[in-house]
């Protein structure tokens, strides 16, 4: 069933297939939220990367580590469940990510869907992809030429993220504007 509005035929008419008390604004605003904080967890981790490479940090702490001394077995089993902890975390938050863009994508419409959509394929994508090329093995050219490759896709992926984002926004905002103006109570 298509609504459509009854304003004017000179601007383009806003039509949607899903009446807006339909639409699923809770999961369409929980998948924002989780998707704002996957970039947040990845935004933490690229600058505590720069942060330890810049000062040396990791360096000093490989050097100092007297891999026979007390508390190295302790150190080492915290660093680890540190490790572990960030990467469930990650994976946990994709995941729901998964979950809402799918329910967002299958019962929503327009803007809505669309910015779903995006989300979910980068959900998707970080779920199942990984792309990192290293290697001695490799001559200079292809290296680079890689290196090229592996910054490329991440800057489209960012790119669709944030893209994503800013559509999922704007359909939230239209589908509150459309429960507003039909019912003043259902927001």
């Amino acid at each position: 069933m298509v609504h459509s509005s009854p304003e004017g035929y000179g601007r383009a008419a806003a039509r949607t297939r899903v009446a807006p008390e339909r639409q699923p604004l809770r999961p369409a605003i929980a998948l924002a939220i989780l998707s704002l904080l996957t970039v947040l967890l990845e935004l933490a981790g690229v600058v505590l990367v720069f942060v330890a490479a810049r000062t040396g940090f990791l360096e000093d702490l490989a050097r100092d580590m007297d891999l026979e001394g007390p508390g190295f077995a302790a150190r080492l089993v915290v660093l680890i469940l540190v490790i572990l902890g960030v990467v469930v975390i990650d994976y946990g938050l994709k995941l729901a990510s998964v979950v809402l863009g799918i329910l967002v994508v299958i019962r929503g419409d327009g803007k809505l869907r669309i910015g779903a959509s995006l989300l979910l394929a980068v959900a998707l994508f970080g779920l199942f992809f990984s792309l990192t090329i290293e290697g001695s093995m490799l001559s200079g050219g292809v290296e680079t030429v890689f290196a090229v490759l592996q910054w490329t896709i991440e800057i489209l992926r960012w790119a669709v993220t944030i893209t994503g984002l800013v559509l999922l926004g704007l359909g939230i905002g239209e589908v509150r504007r459309a429960r507003a103006a039909q019912l003043p109570g259902l927001r």
